[in-house]
């Protein structure tokens, strides 16, 4: 992971369009969380879970495996497939 957190700045960087674009990027390092908390998911539901806390970190929600309790997997299952269509 560390040497993508160096990578990455460099690749936006050299990859901007424009210098306007390029001037938006620094070189600084990105860094990273790894988090020790989070529950387990289901057999089957892996994908869903996964993306779904993604989308909970992103967002800054709070991810709590209540919310993701086997009533609710096939609806944020239909939903997400339709988002993604």
């Amino acid at each position: 992971m560390e040497h993508f957190l160096y990578m990455v700045p460099y690749l936006l960087v050299e990859c901007a369009s424009s210098d306007e674009l390029r001037a938006q990027y620094s070189l600084e390092p990105f860094t990273y969380e790894r988090p020790t908390n989070i529950p387990p998911a289901r057999v089957g539901d892996c994908g869903v879970y996964t993306l779904k806390y993604i989308e909970c970190h992103a967002l800054g929600i709070e991810f709590s495996k209540k919310d993701f309790a086997k009533p609710y997997g096939k609806s944020m299952r239909d939903k997400m497939a339709v988002d993604i269509f």
